[in-house]
């Protein structure tokens, strides 16, 4: 990509968002208000939090992601552990919660200029082989 403050931008900015939401999301299970906006009265989110072998795994893969993209380092492995997490938080907002829906399309759009940026580095996971 010919711009790479935008790159940067996009890598600090999406990485900021998933630190701060995995550490929100610890915090919610040690009883402690979170800090900024949730879906808490969804009941899905009710379900999902009170399900802690679901929960801590997501916070948990949310928080190591952001550090590795505030840090620079494996970028692609942590962009690749986020698709299925912003696709979910997308639809999640499309379906049930469409108060936060600009966080939803904010993240999948920031995530998808860093996939096109780091393109070649998944070139060797689409080769077929027979």
């Amino acid at each position: 990509m010919k711009y790479p403050v935008i790159v940067t931008a996009a890598r600090l900015l999406l990485g900021a968002i998933f630190a701060f939401a995995g550490f929100n999301g610890f915090l919610l299970l040690l009883g402690v208000e979170p800090i900024g906006p949730t879906s808490l009265d969804v009941p899905f989110m009710q379900v999902l939090v009170s399900t802690l072998y679901v929960f801590i795994p997501l916070k948990a893969a949310e928080l190591t992601a952001g550090i590795l993209l505030l840090v620079n380092r494996f970028v692609p492995l942590a962009l690749l552990m986020l698709v299925p997490i912003s696709i979910n938080i997308l639809l999640f907002h499309v379906f049930d919660d469409q108060s936060l829906l600009l966080n939803g399309i904010v993240v999948l759009v920031l995530l998808a200029v860093l996939l096109y940026h780091y393109r070649a580095s998944y070139q060797q996971l689409l080769v077929y082989r027979v």
